[in-house]
């Protein structure tokens, strides 16, 4: 045997290498992914909801700044 069969036998090839690696990153990076996703989505709805109650609440203060126009007490 040579000394290039020999290092063959021992080492795997380039192709080999490639071969065993997995095509997708580890279940733990999709596990953090979706985490960190998680929480802006919930980050995300508290401010919605924030706003929505800021909304309605400068609504009700235009609503009572702003009475319609009677027109009965125009003419007086």
């Amino acid at each position: 045997m040579t000394a290039n069969q020999h290092r063959s036998q021992k080492s795997p090839s380039t192709a080999d290498m490639e071969f065993s690696k997995p095509k997708f990153p580890a279940v733990r990076y999709f596990q953090i992914h979706f985490e960190h996703l998680e929480s802006q989505l919930d980050g995300n709805q508290r401010c919605l909801e924030t706003l929505k109650q800021q909304v309605a609440r400068l609504e009700a203060r235009l609503d009572a700044a702003h009475t319609p126009f009677d027109l009965s007490e125009a003419g007086k």
